[in-house]
C-alpha cells in the first residue's frame, strides 16, 4: 500500500515526496498531467492522475492508497468533500493535512471548513498546521526580487513566522513513521524566530552581497503594480489574503511544535536564503 501525497507541483508536495522517497516510504504522487510530470522527472516518482475538480480520477487515484498527505488545490471547483469521502470508501487509514497556522481563528478560509470536514471523517487525521513558508520568497515574490531587488508585499510592518517547507516535509516523515501516535494531532510548524519584511531585506543583503529593499506597498499600490503588469486578479487577490494577517500582527507567534517532533531547531531564514540565492542573482 502507498501514501498518496497531493501537491506534487507546489512547493510543500514536491519537498514531502523528495523526503519520503529519500526514506524508502512507498508513496504515488498525484498531478493533473501524468505525462508532463513523467517528462520532467522520468521514473524518480510513480505518478497518479487526479484532478480535485474532475470526481471520475478520484477512484483510480485513491487504487492501493492507505494514507494520504493532503493539499488543499488551487482553481475553481474544487470537489474537496467528495474526494473525502471516497478516500473514506477505499479504507484510507491516516490523512495528513496541511492547514494553516491559527486556521481556529480564520473561519473564512478554506482550511477551517476543510479540517471541520475531515474531522467528521472519522478516519485518524494530523493537522500540519503551518506558517508562512520562506519558499514565497522564491516562488510568487522571486520576480521582483530578481528584476527591481526588492521585496513587494502588502505586508506592513507586521512581523511573521517564516518557515522552511523542508522542514515541513520532514514533520511529515516523522508523522508517517510514527504513525499512530500521531493520530488526531495539531501540529503548529514555525521557524524559531518572527521577523518583519525590513529584517528578511536585510538578510537577503547580507547573504546575497546585493542591496534588497522591502517596499511596503499599500494593498491599493500593490493591486494597482500587479494588474499594470499583468498579473491575473485572483492570483492578486489571493496574495493580499495572505498578507493581510502579517500586516495585522497575527502571524508571529512562534511554537516549538517542530523541535519537538524532530529534535532538532528549525531552518534558520538566513540558512534558506544561501541555499537557495541561485533563484534571485
Amino acid at each position: 500500500m502507498y501514501t498518496l501525497v497531493t501537491g506534487f507541483n507546489g512547493k510543500v508536495g514536491f519537498e514531502v515526496a523528495r523526503k519520503l522517497k529519500a526514506s524508502h516510504q512507498p508513496i504515488k504522487c498525484a498531478v493533473r498531467n501524468t505525462e508532463k510530470a513523467k517528462q520532467i522527472y522520468g521514473d524518480q516518482y510513480e505518478f497518479t492522475s487526479l484532478d480535485f475538480s474532475d470526481p471520475t480520477t478520484f477512484q483510480h487515484a485513491l487504487k492501493d492508497i492507505s494514507k494520504i498527505f493532503l493539499i488543499y488545490p488551487p482553481g475553481d471547483q474544487i470537489e474537496f468533500e467528495e474526494f473525502l469521502t471516497h478516500a473514506k470508501q477505499h479504507g484510507v487509514s491516516h490523512i495528513i493535512y496541511l492547514s494553516v497556522k491559527d486556521v481556529q481563528f480564520l473561519p473564512f478560509i478554506h482550511h477551517f471548513k476543510n479540517e471541520k470536514l475531515i474531522k467528521k471523517l472519522t478516519i485518524p487525521y494530523t493537522f500540519i498546521r503551518a506558517g508562512y513558508f520562506m519558499q514565497n520568497l522564491n516562488d510568487f515574490l522571486g520576480s521582483e526580487l530578481k528584476i527591481r531587488h526588492r521585496i513587494y508585499v502588502p505586508a506592513g510592518k507586521g512581523k511573521t513566522s517564516f518557515v522552511d517547507t523542508r522542514d515541513i516535509a520532514e514533520v511529515v516523515s516523522n508523522v508517517l513513521q510514527g504513525d499512530e501516535k500521531h493520530h488526531y494531532q495539531k501540529y503548529v510548524i514555525t521557524g524559531n524566530e518572527a521577523l518583519d519584511f525590513y529584517e528578511v531585506a536585510s538578510r537577503m543583503s547580507e547573504v546575497l552581497q546585493t542591496p534588497i529593499h522591502y517596499a511596503n506597498p499599500s494593498i491599493k499600490e500593490f493591486r494597482e503594480f500587479m494588474l499594470k503588469i499583468g498579473e491575473d486578479e485572483k492570483f492578486i487577490n489571493v496574495v493580499i489574503g495572505i498578507h493581510i494577517p502579517t500586516k495585522l500582527g497575527l502571524a508571529k507567534g512562534i511554537k516549538n511544535d517542530f523541535q519537538i517532533l524532530t529534535s532538532r531547531k528549525p531552518t534558520a531564514i538566513s540558512t534558506y536564503i544561501e541555499d537557495y540565492k541561485d533563484k534571485w542573482l
